[in-house]
């Protein structure tokens, strides 16, 4: 089997001339494309991305995002089938054997290391979660540390914000590849859930800022004035310049010169 090997580490020094998260982002960026090119040669029937068609097959499946589903992945396994932790979670979306795989219909542990099933597995046990929990945060807090914790402590841990705040960044980074398919929506909750991931002022405008970037043109135009209406709640003082109110209301206006 062909193997493509990549690595996360950088020969580049950082000179503090360019802001940290910044730089971060930037190796995040190289990282993704590193990956995405040795997928090109090993998965060449699946596109550039690894197990592109799993990715958006799965999705439809499960009425999710597929680039939500592959930053799992990233996060989880850094898209290696093979990957096994030594808790026993096995393969791309690190499916715990036996238990969670059997509740999710795998009962053959080497069905784990089929890139498409595990994917499947993966997918439909976020589905699961969020019908549980009714929030895509607790979810993944969920998928992280089992739903038995998540619901007897009736909070997100520490532990899984960190891995939470990792999922958010690799979604970002991998819809702004534009290499899967999404699945357009405009979901206030969502909006809701973007700007809570923290109390900072600014990372707050930041994490609103990048939402309705990505998702204004699957809104319509009483979705845009809903939310807009709903920033002083939301954003408090967050948005105190009104630049997420002005980005809404270029975004009505794009829509109303569109239609004539």
């Amino acid at each position: 089997m062909h193997m493509c090997r990549y690595s996360d580490r950088f020969s580049f020094s950082w000179t503090g001339s360019i802001p940290l998260k910044i730089w971060a982002d930037i190796k995040r960026y190289f990282t993704l494309t590193a990956l995405i090119t040795c997928a090109a040669y090993s998965h060449a029937s699946d596109s550039v991305f690894p197990y592109k068609s799993c990715f958006e097959a799965s999705a439809k499946k499960f009425n999710l995002d597929a680039n939500f589903i592959a930053a799992v992945a990233s996060v989880e396994s850094s898209f290696n089938p093979l990957a096994e932790s030594s808790s026993g979670a096995i393969g791309l979306m690190q499916i715990k054997w036996p238990q969670t795989a059997i509740e999710l219909g795998v009962v053959d542990k080497n069905d784990l290391t089929d890139p498409c099933l595990n994917i499947d597995a993966g997918a439909s046990y976020l589905a699961r979660l969020s019908s549980i929990f009714q929030s895509k945060l607790f979810a993944l807090a969920a998928y992280h540390q089992g739903p038995t914790k998540i619901k007897q402590i009736d909070h997100i841990p520490r532990q899984s914000v960190i891995y939470i705040e990792k999922i958010l960044q690799e979604e970002v980074l991998i819809t702004e590849s534009n290499e899967l398919s999404r699945r357009s929506s405009c979901n206030l909750m969502e909006f809701q859930a973007s700007s809570r991931r923290t109390h900072h002022p600014k990372l707050r405008f930041q994490h609103a800022y990048q939402w309705l970037t990505r998702n204004h043109t699957f809104c319509s135009t009483p979705e845009l004035l809903t939310i807009r209406n709903r920033l002083p709640e939301i954003m408090g003082t967050a948005d105190a310049k009104g630049e997420l109110r002005f980005l809404i209301n270029n975004a009505i206006r794009e829509k109303s010169v569109n239609k004539k």
